[in-house]
């Protein structure tokens, strides 16, 4: 797996794009995703794997994810979405990923150059709209942008899907994260650690599409394992210091918070990306290895 290979799983199934939507289509003919519930003596936490890029009106869940949604009382996501958290993310997000003074062309080669440009002219993207740009926002942006124009939209996400649902039944809404932590995490990389990125956005654009379309069919599917080989081995393997960082460091932040919970009595609702699940840092093992009953309920 590549740097760039590992990034784009990150973007969708771990990381929450910053833009505000209210999907709701939830007509889930021919999808079947995982949804697992967690109990112990006086408390149950339904705990769903999401895709962050979905195509417009593709299903976000199913009749058992709707009656999961029904019977809790908090819903949990990885990112505050409140409109007001989105604006200061977005904000974040221009003041770490954009310099007038930036001049992001006197960081390349001149084959560099040469891919960049050809890269652009492939996707319809003027190179000077990049100049601005650090090389990891710069990186994020020709990753995204072949799957944008295949149809897959942020603004899609089946966490975001679930929010509007939450917010139109009156269910309290809580979050592991803030808009500018996931920000910091992209921009705190160095800066050749940052040009590693864009270069290798250069090699895999054309393969963008083809592993989203794979990891999406998985996730319609259910099928955990492909999510588990394609996203959490591949990257415990061939990017162990990005993987601690973007996944197993942040899965032990958020159990901490839902051990807390479930010291407590009631319904949660959880829904992280399907990265965050499996293996043996996911949460599905750390609640079992806590004693918690784990069952998978679709």
């Amino acid at each position: 797996m590549s740097i760039t290979r590992f990034l784009l799983a990150s973007l969708v199934f771990g990381f929450v794009a910053a833009c505000a939507s209210t999907p709701t289509n939830n007509d889930a003919a021919g999808a079947a995703p995982a949804l697992f519930v967690a109990r112990d003596a006086d408390s149950t936490m339904y705990v769903y794997g999401t895709i962050h890029l979905r195509r417009a009106g593709d299903a976000w869940g199913g009749a058992h994810v709707e009656a999961a949604l029904a019977q809790s009382e908090e819903i949990w996501t990885e990112v505050d979405m409140d409109p007001a958290a989105e604006a200061r993310g977005q904000a974040e997000a221009l003041r770490l990923g954009m310099s007038p003074q930036n001049n992001l062309s006197a960081h390349l080669t001149a084959e560099d150059d040469e891919r960049l440009i050809a890269l652009c002219q492939r996707l319809g993207l003027p190179p000077q709209a990049l100049e601005r740009m650090q090389p990891w926002m710069a990186a994020l942006t020709l990753s995204l942008m072949p799957m944008m124009q295949a149809g897959y939209d942020p603004q899609a996400g089946v966490d975001r899907a679930v929010v509007a649902w939450g917010r139109a039944n009156s269910k309290t809404l809580r979050s592991f994260e803030t808009p500018e932590q996931q920000i910091a995490l992209f921009a705190g990389f160095d800066h050749d650690e940052q040009m590693e990125m864009l270069r290798y956005s250069f090699e895999s654009a054309e393969q963008s599409v083809e592993l989203v379309n794979t990891l999406s069919g998985a996730w319609d599917r259910g099928d955990i394992a492909t999510l588990e080989a394609r996203i959490v081995t591949e990257a415990r393997n061939s990017a162990p210091d990005m993987y601690q960082a973007f996944y197993a460091d942040r899965n032990d932040a958020w159990m901490s918070v839902l051990s807390r919970e479930l010291e407590g009595a009631g319904v949660d609702f959880v829904a992280v990306g399907s990265g965050h699940l499996y293996g043996p840092d996911g949460l599905i093992a750390q609640l079992r290895a806590r004693g918690v009953r784990v069952e998978r309920v679709q």
